[in-house]
């Protein structure tokens, strides 16, 4: 492989790597803004129905709120949401333009990137793999690691599970192996 093909093979996973990180931040932080209307929510009907008293339902209130002005998730989110979707619209894009193009545009998107949440790092490197079908099923190796425990309870609060397989052997070693078993069992 030369040298521009190993570049645009690079910049493809890094597109489709910002694309499923900023998708799951999305996600993420509107998963912690409806959470905080929540408990909001439910505070306030506590507080009405008279089961709690209206200093712990203040003092609750208090906290939720400055959680949500300092964490500013619903605005977060939103902005991971755009951010995503100039990705995906730059991946589907990516063969029509020329690499210089496209390595521009990635770096505009690059600078109006978001915070990090380090537990949605490994799963988007997953995801992206996984959408560019480097996987162990199509004959690549398989990825450094598994997901963490932490990474795992991430995924399942913001309700994405990622199908990229670890334990799957590649098509190819499967495919002689069945060979192989054909053989030992036919001595003919």
């Amino acid at each position: 492989m030369d040298n521009r093909e190993q570049t645009a093979q690079h910049l493809k996973f890094s597109i489709a790597y910002s694309f499923w990180y900023e998708k799951l931040m999305c996600k993420f932080f509107g998963r912690l803004d409806k959470l905080a209307a929540f408990i909001l929510m439910l505070v306030a009907i506590c507080t009405v129905a008279e089961l709690c008293r209206p200093i712990i339902s203040g003092f609750i209130i208090t906290i939720v709120v400055l959680f949500q002005l300092t964490i500013k998730a619903g605005v977060k989110s939103q902005s991971a949401k755009a951010l995503y979707r100039e990705y995906e619209a730059l991946y589907s894009h990516f063969d029509n333009y020329d690499i210089e193009v496209v390595k521009g545009k990635f770096l505009e998107l690059e600078q109006k990137d978001n915070d990090e949440v380090d537990a949605l790092a490994h799963p988007a490197h997953l995801a992206a793999l996984e959408m560019l079908g480097m996987t162990p099923a199509n004959g690549y190796a398989e990825a450094s690691r598994n997901l963490s425990v932490y990474e795992k309870l991430t995924l399942l609060f913001i309700g994405v599970k990622i199908e990229y397989a670890f334990s799957e052997k590649p098509k190819t070693q499967i495919i002689s192996e069945s060979l192989k078993l054909v053989k030992d069992n036919n001595p003919n």
